[in-house]
């Protein structure tokens, strides 16, 4: 008896230590967010509901909404959402290619100041500026000097906060850009 156990600590002692040289410390691998590029819009539309927004907009059908933890919402083709996705869960991505974005937010206008007002100080769009009839609803089309960003600003009925439509590109952008988007938006 006094030999087994005198064997089963020095065995455990002989792990023990051997197991101690190959400790090696645990690294965590960082994913690697893989770019499959920017995917082409169905022809089909799906409409989004978005009572957040006082709105309903049409997206193509393979598009999808990411929601931000700032409450915006952002709308990518299928490539860029699985990209997002990657880098929102830690990943990173190895190389980039030209990007672009739709996002729908709010501003809080408790001052009332006029659109047109609130989007150069809450903005910072410094171009040219329109006017747009979204089915009743006054909204101003701006555009960024530099022509990377392109928003609509309008106070839809059933909300309290100026909705603000954005496209952003490392390309250049129109009204015609953010038109497009206007013209697939109802008020709820």
């Amino acid at each position: 008896m006094r030999f087994h156990v005198v064997s089963i600590i020095g065995f455990t002692s002989i792990l023990l230590s051997s197991a101690s040289v190959n400790i090696y410390p645990v690294v965590a691998q960082q994913e690697l967010c893989r770019d499959i590029g920017e995917v082409a819009s169905s022809e089909t539309l799906r409409t989004l509901e978005l009572p957040q927004f006082g709105i309903n907009i049409d997206i193509p059908e393979n598009y999808r909404a990411l929601a931000r933890n700032d409450g915006s919402v952002e709308i990518l083709d299928p490539g860029n959402f699985e990209l997002a996705s990657c880098v929102a869960r830690g990943g990173e991505v190895t190389f980039g290619r030209g990007t672009s974005s739709f996002t729908i937010r709010l501003v809080n206008n408790s001052r009332n100041l006029p659109l047109l007002t609130l989007s150069q100080q809450e903005g910072g769009y410094d171009g040219n500026h329109y006017r747009y009839n979204l089915v009743g609803t006054q909204a101003i089309i701006t555009e960024s000097s530099t022509g990377y960003y392109v928003g609509a600003w309008f106070a839809p009925p059933t909300i309290d906060d100026v909705v603000v439509m954005e496209v952003s590109c490392d390309c250049e952008l129109s009204r015609d850009d953010i038109v497009m988007e206007l013209d697939n938006t109802r008020l709820r």
